[in-house]
């Protein structure tokens, strides 16, 4: 009905007005009279449009008596409108079930030559903005954006008012730059308005006839301009379900990615392929960003000639992008100065346009974590605004992707370094941080065998003593009570002294009355738990102080302490002093290597975090240790739960876990980041308060964190030595450590990719954090600045 009801205006509209009207007749009623014919229903017409000859439409025409030569001008003219008639009526056949935006404007201009004798012909239709117009269809213009408040399309588009120009360059409404830039004269010129929803959505412009436009032009382009106006607003309906469609999709593909916990490679597998899909680019490259070395670099992609790749970053339109985080879309890149075409000449591929977005930083999003660049616009001449639009969203799903990835993104490019430098395939510093292997399904789940559960081959640890403590809980600490300082000098003290300073966290916020937990077992547990600590360079009981230092000082001084319960403090400060029980001064992945018993004994998988839990276990049971024996059987259950999270959460496979859950509980709510009434949210925040102080050594003063950096550097150095001796594969990152470089670079990864991003995340949802933060950024400036005199020197 409403292509019929076109039709009617369209016909009515270019009939001609100087032809004469037929007679009055009457006309037989028995339907054979050929005004019964005319009204019948009429057929589909073929898929070509019609020709001069064509006769398949008759007009109500007598003509009256006239001269032969001026009858046979009238039905010149008759047969004529007749053809152009069936070319509108064609049209709006053709386009009724066509929804390709680029084969309706086919169809609207191809029509437009049938009707208008023209040298050229263009479709302009408006942005959504209304601010540009895109030549979409022309003979020797395609998708050339145009301002739609600019020259003679611009002034027909704003005012809706249709213009004929017998001289183009005499008209102060012409702009001759699109005559420049396609090398095309224009001297006459038809213009008129496509109207559609009671509004302008383009215009159709004709240029060249001899002898100049006439009214029966114009007359032709406005009944086309009737059809072409729904068909363009039908077609661009249909482009708008299909680009959200295609923008839905490719940010379902990365939510399901994040959720089924893919890897790096995978994940960014799935970005290069949803963003081909997205923008229709023909080549889509994903740049991840290292800025500890200055560089992004290509990950994975489907030419192994270029995974690996390297770009300094500022260099090129993509360095450019990964050093302020701002969109670039460039629509020639060989007028761009910031292109560089050196990979074109090594390829001899050409690129024409490129769109280059940022996936914003986690924390500051002008520092982006990784570029998505996609190349030449199938179909268009180059990227538009919907384009940006939809890649922004993408972009900004990504973002969250990558956030529970880039630990694993930052040991990957260090693996890519050394493999590069070495010629060495090594994989030990994703195994080391359980990057590369999935967890068990009770991987939550505390181990408790029967079998002996020292990490020594079959031999018990030694748990504790069974007599009282035999040192005051209160001696040598004077009362100005220096532990409560981040820059409190533990390496100054005795075992004892760290002892009585450890059972004086408990005291601080007045524990054991609370808990009804008598002070003899609380001083007999502390020391049996600093007894479990080997002699080992880094993870001894100096490291088990730190941690529990820092617990201390988070819960008192960052206002951790109004989300939890005094037995949750308890049970933290438990936690954090027996984290590292029994540690034997070499990692999980050695443990696997050499199929240690404690390896076997837990599947692989986080085999030391589930040792100590075991061990702590075990020495809270006894008689003299059991702080948890006149607790209700639901708070032993609970000070239980939250011991073994805490413990089993320092595994480092979990890092992300920690990292992502508190940046997004940030971004939900800054006011309040845990309820103190759920439970689960004090789990949650004891395990992430543990895992904060146990990767707190770069956040402490100098004094504190030189020794501790020193000491790891030694214990990594004595496992390398034990992996060549049982001939395992040396862990890739502990190569080399006796190089100032290697050290240097090795801190700086550690506190970028791994402290930094933690820390952050703790400080957006506890701001009294923030000074930890800041001197751990200080931290990264000094190694940055002492490989900078390295390269110097070097140079």
């Amino acid at each position: 009905m409403v292509t019929s009801a076109i039709s009617a205006v369209v016909v009515s509209r270019y009939l001609p007005q100087n032809i004469p009207a037929p007679p009055n007749k009457t006309h037989p009623k028995n339907g054979n009279s050929r005004e019964s014919d005319r009204t019948a229903e009429r057929q589909p017409q073929s898929s070509s449009l019609p020709s001069s000859s064509s006769t398949s439409l008759e007009l109500p025409i007598a003509v009256p008596n006239v001269s032969d030569a001026k009858a046979s001008e009238i039905f010149k003219q008759v047969k004529e409108y007749r053809r152009k008639i069936e070319v509108l009526l064609y049209m709006q056949e053709a386009v009724v079930n066509v929804m390709d935006f680029s084969r309706v404007l086919g169809i609207i201009v191809d029509c437009a030559y049938s009707i208008v004798p023209a040298d050229r012909i263009s479709v302009m239709v408006l942005s959504d903005d209304r601010k540009s117009m895109t030549v979409f269809v022309s003979k020797d213009v395609k998708s050339l954006s145009i301002s739609s408040t600019k020259g003679v399309a611009g002034y027909v588009a704003t005012t809706g008012l249709k213009l004929n120009i017998k001289d183009a360059y005499e008209d102060p409404r012409f702009d001759s730059s699109v005559d420049d830039e396609v090398g095309f004269k224009t001297e006459s010129l038809v213009c008129v308005p496509i109207l559609a929803g009671g509004g302008v959505v383009g215009v159709i412009q004709a240029c060249n006839k001899k002898g100049g436009f006439d009214d029966e032009d114009e007359r032709g382009l406005e009944a086309l301009s009737l059809s072409a106006g729904s068909a363009i607003r039908k077609a661009q309906l249909y482009a708008s379900a299909i680009r959200s469609n295609r923008k839905s999709n490719a940010i379902l593909n990365v939510v399901r990615c994040r959720t089924s916990g893919a890897s790096i490679p995978d994940l960014i597998n799935v970005v290069t392929a949803s963003t081909y899909n997205l923008l229709l680019a023909e080549r889509v490259s994903v740049y991840l960003v290292d800025r500890i070395k200055g560089e992004i670099w290509i990950c994975v992609s489907k030419d192994p000639s270029i995974a690996g790749l390297t770009l300094p970053i500022g260099r090129g339109i993509s360095g450019q992008v990964a050093k302020d985080g701002k969109t670039i879309n460039v629509k020639d890149c060989y007028t761009d100065d910031r292109f560089d075409g050196s990979c074109d000449k090594k390829t001899g591929f050409v690129t024409r346009s490129m769109l280059c977005m940022a996936v914003p930083g986690f924390d500051d999003e002008s520092k982006p974590v990784a570029v998505i660049q996609a190349i030449n616009k199938l179909g268009a001449k180059s990227f538009d605004d919907e384009d940006e639009e939809a890649l922004s969203a993408f972009c900004n799903e990504v973002k969250m992707a990558m956030r529970g990835n880039f630990l694993e993104a930052a040991l990957l490019k260090l693996e890519s370094d050394q493999k590069r430098q070495t010629n060495i395939d090594g994989t030990s510093y994703l195994r080391e941080f359980g990057a590369m292997f999935g967890r068990n399904n009770n991987s939550g789940e505390l181990i408790e065998p029967d079998s002996p559960t020292s990490w020594r081959d079959g031999k018990k640890p030694k748990l504790s003593r069974k007599l009282s403590v035999p040192w005051n809980a209160h001696s040598n600490l004077g009362e100005d009570q220096e532990f409560d300082d981040y820059g409190f000098d533990l390496f100054s003290k005795s075992r004892d002294d760290l002892c009585a300073i450890v059972f004086s966290f408990f005291e601080e916020f007045n524990l054991c009355n609370r808990l009804n937990v008598d002070d003899d077992i609380l001083q007999n547990l502390i020391l049996a738990i600093f007894e479990t600590y080997n002699d080992v360079p880094f993870h001894n009981y100096y490291h088990a102080f730190s941690v529990c230092h820092m617990t201390y000082m988070m819960i008192r001084h960052c206002d951790c302490a109004r989300f939890l319960t005094s037995l949750d403090i308890f049970s933290a400060l438990i936690a954090a002093l027996s984290h590292d029980a029994d540690h034997p001064g070499v990692s999980n992945s050695y443990l696997v290597a050499i199929q240690n018993p404690l390896a076997v004994l837990h599947n692989d998988d986080a085999v030391l975090e589930r040792h100590h839990a075991s061990t702590t276990t075990k020495i809270m049971a006894e008689d003299d240790n059991n702080v948890l024996a006149n607790m209700k059987p639901e708070d032993y259950k609970h000070a239980r739960k939250v011991i073994l999270a805490a413990i089993i959460g320092t595994d480092m496979s979990r890092h992300m876990d920690h990292v992502t859950a508190l940046h997004e509980r940030a971004d939900r709510t800054r006011s309040t980041p845990f309820e103190r009434a759920s439970v689960k949210d004090r789990v949650s925040l004891v395990s992430n308060i543990v895992h904060c102080a146990d990767l707190s050594a770069q956040t402490l003063p100098s004094v504190v964190s030189e020794v501790f950096e020193g000491r790891l550097m030694e214990e990594f150095s004595q496992q390398s030595a034990k992996e060549v001796e049982d001939g395992c594969e040396v862990s890739t990152f502990m190569k080399g450590l006796d190089n100032k470089r290697k050290r240097c670079e090795l801190q700086l990864n550690f506190v970028s990719a791994i402290a930094l991003p933690l820390w952050r995340g703790m400080a957006k949802c506890f701001p009294k954090c923030s000074e930890r933060v800041e001197r751990a950024e200080e931290v990264l400036n000094n190694y940055e600045r002492v490989l900078a005199e390295i390269d110097e020197a070097e140079t």
